[in-house]
């Protein structure tokens, strides 16, 4: 497999990248799972760098992206203004099939932008969602949107849902997961008028559909995959990541550390690598602006489990047969259109 490594921008670091590749190139060695890593960036300072973290070029290929995107850039302008930056570069080639996966720690809106406008959507699917995963009592749950689309309509979260559920149960290895909407309360009758709504579209669904997550559900096992809009779901994961540093920052005593340190690197970015980018034709996965070379390592590996699953192919059925239930289950839209308009 060819994965394509963003190795521009300004963060995390070069170095980082690199170093993240090659543990990742070891780790997938050992595995029976080479693969081949294609840099995007500026090329004389990424041989620099492989020849100094002592890289065999023959693992690798470097495509020359001048052009950076900086972290406050708007997608729109990406697209329109760079177009020899990395990602554009990156996403054009993993459209044409030149890489397999696309793992980027750069412009998370760069990044959904170029691929929701280079890649295009899966059929059925109308919005892309960032998923994550969440440590939880007992297991390890997953969480979506983070950040895609801010702003979804009541219909698109059981898109979510289905890509979600398609996720746990291929990457996560869950059977039948359990579906939860993330809101103010458990009652049917709680939340704004989006959250009634999507509840009464997900009972309708053959989702495991368990009903309403509270904020203190969101860690326990009482759902396998969170469903939420990605402003919502994006406020969370911030506040999720900044616990760990904050908490170790009150703690003085050392046997109290000991005890908690194992629990608090459940809640480190760095173990899961990144979110995966689900809805788009391609495997991109997007990580921490902040991410080490661990980080990086990870977030390959993520991808590498995405395409063993087939995840695309297995996604594009569960939200088809979820849309249709929908659609079956309402003569109202039956008689304003086709299926594909739910």
């Amino acid at each position: 497999m060819k994965f394509a490594l963003d190795a521009a921008g300004e963060e995390p670091g070069l170095e980082s990248i690199v170093q993240g590749v090659l543990s990742a190139q070891e780790k997938a060695a050992v595995a029976g799972m080479p693969f081949h890593g294609v840099l995007y960036g500026l090329d004389d300072d990424i041989r620099d760098a492989i020849r100094t973290y002592g890289g065999d070029f023959k693992s690798f290929d470097i495509v020359n992206a001048p052009e950076i995107i900086h972290m406050n850039d708007q997608p729109r302008d990406v697209l329109i203004n760079k177009p020899a930056s990395s990602i554009i570069k990156a996403v054009k080639d993993l459209k044409v099939g030149f890489v397999d996966a696309f793992i980027s720690m750069g412009n998370t809106g760069a990044i959904v932008g170029a691929s929701r406008a280079l890649l295009g959507k899966i059929k059925w699917i109308n919005k892309p969602a960032l998923g994550i995963p969440i440590p939880q009592k007992n297991s390890t749950g997953f969480l979506l949107d983070v950040g895609a689309t801010s702003d979804p309509k009541a219909a698109h979260i059981p898109q979510f849902a289905a890509m979600g559920s398609v996720f746990a149960e291929l990457v996560h290895k869950i059977k039948d997961p359990k579906v939860g909407l993330l809101n103010m309360g458990s009652e049917s009758n709680k939340g704004d008028a989006f959250s009634k709504e999507v509840h009464k579209l997900l009972h309708r669904t053959p989702l495991r559909f368990v009903g309403n997550i509270e904020g203190g559900d969101i860690f326990t096992d009482k759902a396998d995959v969170i469903v939420t809009s990605g402003f919502v779901g994006n406020v969370l994961l911030k506040l999720t990541e900044s616990l760990p540093g904050i908490l170790m920052q009150r703690i003085k005593e050392k046997d109290l550390l000991d005890r908690i340190s194992g629990f608090l690197s459940d809640f480190d970015y760095t173990r899961y690598g990144g979110a995966a980018l689900l809805g788009v034709e391609g495997t991109v996965v997007i990580g921490h602006g902040k991410s080490n070379s661990e980080a990086v390592s990870r977030a390959i590996l993520r991808a590498s489990e995405i395409l063993d699953a087939n995840l695309i192919n297995n996604m594009r059925e569960k939200v088809y047969h979820t849309r249709r239930a929908l659609w079956l289950s309402n003569p109202f839209s039956r008689g304003e259109g086709s299926e594909d308009e739910i």
